[in-house]
């Protein structure tokens, strides 16, 4: 048996116990009394809104994507979800449409906010600060990469907490009762913020450090020859 049909095995095997088709002693039946390996998958929602920065999401898009390319049995599984329906025009052009709204962040383990001129209308949206609120509260995994800082901090995530942003907006971030810092890539209890564009780059590796280990990190950091 091939490592394609072990993954194939994993990936059936967590759909019939999602959907309770077989259970864990019909398993060690037919595998011989040896329990098969099932992967272990966590959800990452990106949150993507008009005029959002496209590096900001696609840079931890690909850091989280390339996880499933490990060899073990750990990765991520990302969505876009927008906070309109409709197709999302980025910043520099690039139209994209979200796999699904806003609502129930909680369900996801991790929770990424980009930053770009679109962060002020964001900013004002009620639904989305709840949304980040509660998975907050709920202790995922809450990031932003660039402005997307302020995002968290108009949903009150970031008071007394190390944070960066952009080079340029650094310090507005004390306004909102956090501690501004000039490092890259700040980790402050569940959340991650990570400096201008290019850092998603940084904030991806460090989502997949914390949650699959620095062993998966350099490995990912390898793949997409990212080595800086």
């Amino acid at each position: 048996m091939g490592a394609n049909d072990d993954y194939s095995i994993s990936v059936n095997i967590n759909l019939l116990r999602k959907y309770h088709v077989i259970e864990g002693w019909m398993l060690c039946l037919i595998f011989g009394g040896r329990m098969p390996s099932v992967a272990r998958v966590f959800k990452a929602a990106v949150i993507v809104f008009p005029n959002v920065e496209e590096l900001d999401f696609v840079g931890v898009w690909e850091v989280l994507g390339t996880t499933q390319h490990l060899p073990k049995e750990e990765y991520f599984q990302a969505r876009t979800l927008g906070t309109v329906s409709d197709p999302i025009k980025c910043a520099h052009g690039l139209t994209l449409i979200s796999d699904e709204t806003i609502e129930n962040l909680s369900k996801y383990d991790v929770i990424i906010a980009p930053g770009g001129p679109g962060i002020y209308q964001a900013m004002k949206d009620e639904d989305l600060l709840r949304e980040i609120r509660q998975a907050y509260e709920c202790r995922k995994l809450v990031c932003s990469v660039c402005t997307g800082a302020f995002i968290l901090a108009n949903a009150g995530i970031l008071k007394d907490k190390r944070a960066t942003t952009y080079h340029t907006e650094v310090e507005k971030l004390s306004n909102y009762g956090a501690v501004p810092s000039r490092e890259r890539v700040v980790v402050d209890d569940n959340v991650i913020t990570g400096a201008g564009v290019a850092a998603s780059m940084d904030v991806g590796l460090k989502i997949v450090e914390i949650l699959l280990g620095k062993e998966s990190a350099r490995k990912v950091a390898e793949w997409i020859e990212y080595l800086p």
